[in-house]
């Protein structure tokens, strides 16, 4: 099972598309329900919109090393408990939530990359800015808003995936289900890489492995460092990407590996 984050400027209907995607897809899909310091508001309930703890149950959780992710928001304290990662693996489901990419980084690191799969939701700005101006909040909360979402579009490239809400909102859950059982049925990470092993490319040009795998320092991905023995020029391709299949020659329907471990 994998968890899927998602993640975007405000209002770019991020909420909307968790919703309307749990509604068709619960018998997969399992909402991963964040914990929260801050007082419960009217209507939200324990359990579904937060888990509402106390400062020393925050206190507690940290202490015991039981703090997955978390952020910080005004005075109250957000974040995803290793209990509640176990819940949603013991319904055999697929996490689904939506955090910052700061969360994001701190998920891969905690449990792995291949297991935390980010997808940012994209909107026009002229769409987000109609949004903010229909929400009941001050002129001065409506331009900080506007200005943050700005920001937050710059962040398209950190995250492993996209899905663009320009449509309506079940082609934008199209989008995210495909994304989701691509990812499903992807392979795992079994290949190891080592320093000094030598690979030849499909073309025939051969490179030698210079460190072990890197990490993006926006996606948290794995890449392979390598050189190519032809040239002397190093190139990195992420790990997914390198270990790959490809159709050649093309029209073929003769599938291989892209890159091939030279044994002698």
């Amino acid at each position: 099972m994998k968890f899927f984050i998602l993640n975007g400027p405000t209002a770019s209907g991020k909420s909307a598309i968790m919703e309307y995607i749990m509604i068709q897809n619960s018998d997969y899909l399992e909402p991963v329900v964040s914990f929260t310091t801050r007082p419960r508001r009217t209507g939200e309930r324990h359990g579904r919109d937060y888990y509402f703890i106390s400062s020393d149950d925050y206190l507690e959780l940290r202490k015991d090393g039981r703090v997955v992710e978390e952020t910080k928001y005004l005075e109250w304290r957000y974040g995803v408990s290793t209990g509640e990662l176990d819940r949603v693996e013991s319904t055999m489901k697929n996490g689904l939530s939506i955090m910052n990419l700061h969360g994001i980084r701190q998920m891969k690191r905690s449990i792995g990359y291949q297991k935390v799969v980010s997808v940012f939701i994209y909107r026009d700005l002229v769409e987000i800015e109609k949004s903010i101006s229909e929400m009941e909040i001050s002129p001065a909360e409506a331009a900080r808003r506007l200005e943050m979402a700005k920001k937050e579009l710059r962040g398209i490239s950190s995250c492993d995936h996209v899905v663009y809400n320009t449509g309506v909102l079940s082609e934008s859950c199209q989008q995210l289900k495909d994304i989701i059982r691509k990812e499903i049925n992807s392979r795992p990470m079994e290949r190891q890489i080592m320093v000094g092993q030598k690979y030849r490319h499909f073309s025939g040009e051969c490179c030698e492995i210079v460190a072990e795998l890197a990490e993006h320092t926006e996606t948290v991905s794995p890449m392979v460092v390598y050189r190519s023995l032809k040239t002397g020029l190093l190139y990195t391709r992420p790990y997914e990407i390198f270990f790959s299949k490809k159709e050649w020659p093309p029209g073929s329907n003769i599938i291989i590996n892209r890159f091939e471990l030279e044994t002698k």
